[in-house]
């Protein structure tokens, strides 16, 4: 299976598709804190909030939630850009293996996650797929706002000129 294939399956899926694992998700990370002399002071361990199985085809997994910045400064004249953005990833798996990672940004007081534009300066492009993923994890994981608002109200619009992956 090709990226963009496997990509296209999961954006095209329905909620329904999918079944949502809660902590412990088993996708762990660990962060080696050193002190000055390069001696280790700390282990932090983290992991996704949340996973999911996909139900027609279990080889495809994704898990959400993995901090990326816990605090990703907005424009000014953002609408949200007074409030703390934070970005997240969104990790997907086939047969285990890790193939493709996309960083979600969770605005408004995680209100919404939208997919992190390269630029802020609207009218931002994002390509229907990534749209289409970021809606689902939205739908799946993000909290119960409605994400077409957001996504137009921050400057977004679709668009299939812009390349993703």
């Amino acid at each position: 299976m090709q990226i963009r294939e496997l990509l296209a399956t999961i954006a095209s899926s329905k909620v329904a598709d999918w079944q949502t694992i809660f902590r412990p998700t088993m996708r762990h990370r660990f962060t080696e804190i050193l002190d000055e002399a390069g001696k280790r002071e700390q282990l932090l361990v983290d992991e996704h909030r949340v996973s999911f199985c996909y139900r027609p085809d279990i080889a495809i997994t994704m898990a959400y939630g993995l901090v990326d910045q816990a605090a990703v400064p907005l424009p000014a004249d953002h609408p949200f850009g007074r409030e703390n953005a934070r970005s997240m990833y969104l990790d997907i798996f086939y047969e285990g293996r890790l193939v493709h990672r996309e960083t979600v940004i969770s605005i408004d007081r995680h209100r919404c996650l939208l997919p992190l534009p390269q630029s802020w300066e609207p009218p931002i492009a994002v390509p229907t797929a990534q749209f289409s993923l970021i809606r689902l994890i939205h739908a799946l994981a993000g909290p119960p706002t409605d994400y077409d608002s957001y996504f137009k109200e921050c400057g977004m619009v679709r668009a299939d000129t812009a390349a993703w992956p």
